[in-house]
């Protein structure tokens, strides 16, 4: 009755929230805008690999789009705290859809490598930041930091669903179409999503408060370059992974078996999302944090022990069932330690820390798997995250005081 028991209350939490006044509407759209952010990799690679004949241009492209989305993320985020939510989302997503529509016209008409990568770089800035949105909205919803912490877990739940099941998605589009068909399917995702989330009581009201911040915007408070470093180093364990499941599969004599691998891990972050907001937990957020990182590399080390697939698989679900968390966490403390008014500029720096370590990380585990192994590239993840852990507990006190107004 003990797990049924919880089961119930962890249900009962969500519930709760939402049936929140304004809650039901902006996280329906914010679910549909997340899909997209799974979709685009996969679909841009093979449209690019269609229209050029090379993985390696393909690669070119889809990075062009993926770090324009990073910088403008943070962007839309600084614009989101100042001029309010629908104004930027709605420019945004005008921008998107035009981009990704000449993307596919390019594609179409075979043009340049180059022509292509800058049509998807215009589409990655302008992708609208709902989720972000999102999370700066559930700061204003609600006030209690346990059941803020619940709300937070629901963003990051919905962007592992997204990445969970958005590839199955675009395959079955390129079956039944082509990859033009599931890159203009995401556009039309993100546009609706956008669009919807803008025009929710909750989007039109909510507004940032006034502030004046430097260039670097919220990294101006220590805590926050805690927090930006330390998930760094978590995104650069979780892309050391990215690479090291392939390179298990090709070392057996498949490395498309990495994907179900990488399923597993994504399988484990949702299971871990839904049971960390589900109830309270014990002690300071910057002591859950040290917790979670070294269960994390605990995790990643017993990934080097494995032989076999399924033994594998279920290692990573374990080991995924910590990442999740490690950015709830993460999102939690930007309440704390975010300068006044960059709530949403501050959510879009922190993951812009974790796709630029996760790239640091695709970039050493590719060097680490061809010089030595995949078990040498898995025990370089559990470094990093105890790299993380050892930067969070070192700067813990910057976690704990909240920036100067």
């Amino acid at each position: 009755m003990g797990p049924l028991r919880h089961a119930t209350a962890g249900a009962r939490r969500y519930g709760a929230l939402l049936a929140l006044p304004g809650a039901r509407g902006p996280v329906l759209a914010s679910a549909l805008g997340s899909l997209p952010i799974g979709m685009y990799a996969l679909a841009i690679i093979l449209l690019a690999r269609e229209a050029t004949g090379s993985f390696a241009d393909a690669g070119r492209v889809v990075g062009a789009f993926g770090l324009a989305n990073a910088v403008g993320a943070v962007a839309q985020g600084r614009l989101m705290d100042r001029l309010g939510q629908p104004r930027v989302l709605l420019a945004a997503v005008a921008g998107h859809l035009v981009a990704l529509v000449a993307l596919v016209v390019a594609a179409q008409e075979r043009a340049p490598t180059w022509a292509l990568a800058v049509c998807a770089a215009a589409g990655g800035a302008c992708l609208p930041q709902v989720p972000a949105a999102m999370r700066s909205l559930w700061g204003a919803l609600v006030s209690d930091p346990e059941q803020r912490a619940t709300a937070y877990a629901l963003v990051a739940i919905a962007f592992e669903v997204a990445v969970t099941t958005a590839p199955a998605i675009v395959a079955g589009i390129v079956a039944l179409a082509s990859p033009a068909a599931a890159v203009l399917a995401a556009a039309t995702l993100a546009t609706a999503g956008a669009v919807g989330f803008a025009a929710t009581a909750g989007a039109r009201g909510w507004r940032g408060e006034r502030h004046e911040v430097g260039w670097l915007g919220p990294l101006t408070a220590p805590g926050m370059r805690t927090v930006f470093t330390v998930l760094a180093a978590f995104g650069a364990a979780m892309g050391m992974l990215q690479v090291a499941l392939p390179a298990f599969g090709a070392e057996r004599g498949s490395a498309e078996e990495g994907g179900l691998l990488l399923a597993a891990l994504s399988g484990g972050s949702l299971i871990g999302g839904l049971v960390y907001g589900a109830r309270p937990w014990p002690g300071t957020l910057p002591r859950r944090l040290v917790v979670l990182l070294l269960g994390l590399a605990a995790g990643c080390a017993l990934l080097a022990v494995a032989q076999s697939y399924a033994v594998l698989a279920v290692l990573l679900v374990l080991a995924g069932m910590l990442i999740a968390p490690v950015v709830v966490v993460g999102s939690t403390l930007l309440d704390t330690v975010a300068p006044p008014g960059t709530a949403t500029e501050a959510f879009a720096v922190m993951i812009m820390g974790i796709v630029a370590g996760n790239a640091a990380g695709n970039a050493l585990a590719g060097a680490v798997v061809d010089a030595a192994s995949y078990e040498a590239a898995v025990l370089c993840a559990a470094a990093l995250a105890v790299l993380g852990a050892a930067i969070s507990l070192a700067r813990r006190r910057s976690l704990a005081r909240p920036p100067a107004r």
